[in-house]
């Protein structure tokens, strides 16, 4: 699925899916994976006898080479080369048969094969959850806020919110100074992708690139063991099943607008972004190499970084606007925690070599 990026069109695509997808809890035993035509299918077992055959989702081909220790790169060798009854009897040997599974469908193709435990956190609950703080934010203490940008993806929802009302100017040279704007970024998945998190954000207006602070609030994806057969969630919705998570959610989302949390952290990051960078080949090998980047960003990553203050605010920019070339929106996320983390390293660290 192509990532939906307006509030509006999310809205629309949660309420379609609504009506596309079910949730079952089987015996991993029971779940048989095999060869349909070209492609790897599973027959997943229902409550009154009848097997539903359904694809899977690149996500759920990612979970099933996990569960089953399969390795990735021998797992996806298998189907590029075509010996997928090879796979299938691959998966069908070692994935665990004494759990219990919860099977996410969607569209006819499994997006999620997760623990029975898994708690859903529905992206419609989370998105409505959102836009209620946002409108109280509005009127009862007369904040502006701006939806930055809104994505929804195979594998999580995302919404980064800034407010103009909560604004500062970085300082990384004496004559040099970055105006930004705070506000939240929120992330879901409903597929086992990553906890419920409610982060801290940052917009540096000039360059719009983007911070994610360290955590505020996280929830992870864990609740009481469910029993065999068809989740039927029209009785009670979830967001109903756990209020005083959902008060959580809201007091944190009305605590990230606090003008003293965001020039507290304005004036963490004013004691660093400052601090000069002397070798900058030797501090992008090293940010490289600390953060996973892969050796084929050092070349972007480099000519950015010549373009930015030689400084660590400079080297924490690089990445974060190098970032806004990613294709993929989880790599983006990923980075802009990480030019977040630059600031929190000590500089001496970039230019070990």
């Amino acid at each position: 699925m192509e990532k939906i990026k307006s509030l509006t069109e999310i809205a629309e695509e949660l309420e379609r899916q609504k009506n596309n997808r079910y949730d079952v809890v089987v015996p991993s035993d029971q779940l048989i994976i095999l060869k349909d035509g070209e492609n790897i299918k599973v027959d997943v077992p229902l409550p009154n006898g009848e097997k539903k055959r359904h694809g899977l989702t690149e996500w759920a081909h990612c979970q099933l080479s996990e569960k089953t220790k399969i390795p990735k790169r021998y797992y996806d060798r298998m189907r590029e080369e075509g010996q997928l009854d090879l796979l299938a009897d691959n998966i069908n040997t070692w994935l665990p048969s004494k759990d219990k599974r919860l099977v996410r469908v969607l569209d006819n193709n499994i997006r999620a094969i997760v623990s029975d435990r898994y708690k859903i956190m529905d992206n419609n609950d989370v998105l409505f959850a959102t836009l209620e703080e946002l409108q109280k934010i509005q009127e009862e203490r007369g904040f502006r806020v701006d939806v930055k940008r809104s994505d929804l993806t195979e594998k999580n929802l995302y919404i980064k919110i800034t407010s103009p009302d909560l604004s500062d100017d970085v300082i990384h040279l004496k004559d040099r100074t970055e105006p930004v704007h705070g506000g939240v970024i929120i992330s879901n998945s409903e597929v086992g992708a990553g906890a419920f998190n409610v982060k801290p954000f940052m917009n540096v207006l000039v360059c719009q690139n983007g911070l994610i602070g360290d955590h505020i609030f996280k929830r992870v994806h864990l609740g009481a063991e469910r029993g065999i057969g068809l989740i039927d969630w029209s009785d009670d919705t979830l967001m109903k099943q756990d209020d005083a998570l959902w008060s959580q959610i809201r007091d944190m989302i009305q605590g990230t607008f606090n003008p003293e949390v965001f020039h507290k952290w304005v004036d963490e990051l004013n004691g660093v972004a400052s601090i000069e960078i002397e070798k900058p080949v030797l501090a992008i090998d090293n940010v490289i190499k600390k953060f996973d980047l892969g050796k084929n960003k050092k070349d972007a990553l480099l000519n950015q970084f010549a373009k930015e203050s030689p400084t660590q605010w400079g080297l924490a920019m690089a990445v974060t606007r190098v970032a806004q070339d990613e294709e993929n929106y989880e790599n983006q996320i990923k980075m802009e925690e990480i030019g977040t983390q630059i600031l929190k390293t000590k500089a001496e660290v970039f230019v070990e070599g």
